[in-house]
């Protein structure tokens, strides 16, 4: 069985990393597609954000429809959507609205996978590794994004990519990336006996979402990250187009430093994982969005009033900011690895995971809205402020936690 766990975890690295090429060249750019493909208006950009980010929402029905089958299978289907999708885009050159419902199954594809991604990890994992499994896994992903980035930098720099021609080339990269993950999933499935995650309680317990009273830490430290996450997707970028001044080659080469320190970065919060626990990692996040968040606020309104010029020595502080507010993403792990030491039932992971990241897009999407109302009509640093205050949600569910989750 341990071999066979082991060959499990090897083949599912290599999808994810492949699924990490899918990401890379194609979700993490689609802002400058709709720009350049479509040469939208800022209303139309607001109503992309439906088809693309919905199914985050519908995540969790999606996983409770599906979850009989098991996970391995449901990750097999999630990258089949992401190939449809991607297909169409990539090399049919559609129409607006033919674009948007294949957005909208590509982006399917993508959502569904992403708790299908720790809970398989967590099933795959020797007692006591699974945060090094998981940060593992992270890591590659981020080497994976700093080579996406660094490609895709030089690519339209130099005319090799564009979103122009009838064939986008990296859609097509993209789309030979969730192909290959296809098949290593299918390849996979001879090993779904040994990835359990989802797979040892009963059909009819498994159709049902799961919503317990004991996962509320959970759900909290979740509702807490989807606001601070769209913070620093949303505003973070905004300080340095806007506040800074700055290009999106600017964005870009501050991406690939942010996926370069990634890449140690992740796998040092899975052993510090394997060795505090939750508890006391739980109470690091916090304090570590708490310090990074309120640096931005600080920098942010001082642009922002005019007592930091740009070019000034506040304007690199910015960047080194920017790169740590961006870093926190990487304690996601933390909230899988919480979730699976306060599960009643192991079976219970995937479908929880669903429902965090299903509530973590409807904050999300919420959240953009009243911060953009702050950031106009307060001041750009209190929307850093709220999102540090928002951090002793961290802190207090950790220091909270039973013995158990330590």
């Amino acid at each position: 069985m341990k071999n066979e766990r082991e060959k499990a975890l090897r083949l599912f690295t290599l999808a994810v990393i492949c699924i990490a090429v899918t990401a890379g060249f194609s979700s993490n750019i689609y802002t400058n597609y709709f720009k350049d493909a479509y040469n939208i208006t800022s209303v139309q950009r607001g109503f992309l954000e439906i088809p693309r980010e919905s199914p985050g929402i519908l995540c969790m029905f999606i996983v409770a429809a599906l979850s009989s089958m098991g996970d391995i299978t449901i990750a097999l289907l999630s990258q089949i959507l992401a190939v449809i999708g991607l297909f169409v885009m990539g090399l049919l050159s559609p129409s607006y609205g033919i674009m948007m419902i294949f957005l909208f199954i590509a982006s399917l594809g993508q959502h569904t996978f992403m708790p299908l991604n720790d809970s398989i990890a967590i099933s795959l994992s020797e007692e006591g590794k699974v945060g090094q499994t998981l940060g593992k896994l992270k890591g590659y992903t981020a080497a994976v994004y700093l080579i996406a980035s660094a490609s895709v930098f030089v690519g339209f720099k130099t005319g090799f990519f564009s979103f122009k021609t009838n064939i986008i080339v990296p859609f097509v990269i993209a789309l030979i990336g969730a192909a290959a993950a296809v098949i290593i999933l299918f390849y996979m499935m001879k090993y779904s006996a040994v990835c359990n995650a989802g797979g040892s309680s009963s059909k009819k317990e498994k159709h049902k979402l799961v919503l317990r009273k004991q996962y509320m830490p959970y759900y909290l430290v979740t509702l807490a990250y989807g606001c601070q996450k769209r913070i620093k997707l949303v505003f973070g970028p905004w300080v340095i187009a806007d506040l800074l001044l700055q290009g999106a080659d600017t964005l870009a080469l501050l991406a690939i430093i942010i996926h370069f320190v990634g890449m140690a970065f992740a796998p040092a919060i899975g052993k510090m994982l394997d060795r505090f626990g939750a508890k006391k990692s739980l109470l690091v996040e916090g304090i570590y969005i708490i310090i990074s968040f309120a640096a931005m606020g600080y920098i942010a309104g001082g642009f922002a009033d005019g007592r930091f010029a740009v070019g000034s020595p506040a304007m690199y502080a910015a960047f080194v900011v920017y790169i740590l507010c961006y870093l926190f993403d990487q304690f996601s792990t933390v909230h899988s690895y919480l979730m699976r030491y306060i599960a009643i039932e192991q079976s219970d992971i995937t479908a929880t995971l669903s429902v965090g990241l299903s509530v973590d897009h409807v904050i999300a999407i919420v959240s953009s809205s009243i911060f953009g109302i702050i950031w106009a009509y307060m001041g750009a640093q209190y929307v850093f402020y709220i999102c540090a205050l928002s951090a002793l949600t961290q802190i207090i569910v950790g220091l909270t936690l039973k013995a158990r989750a330590q």
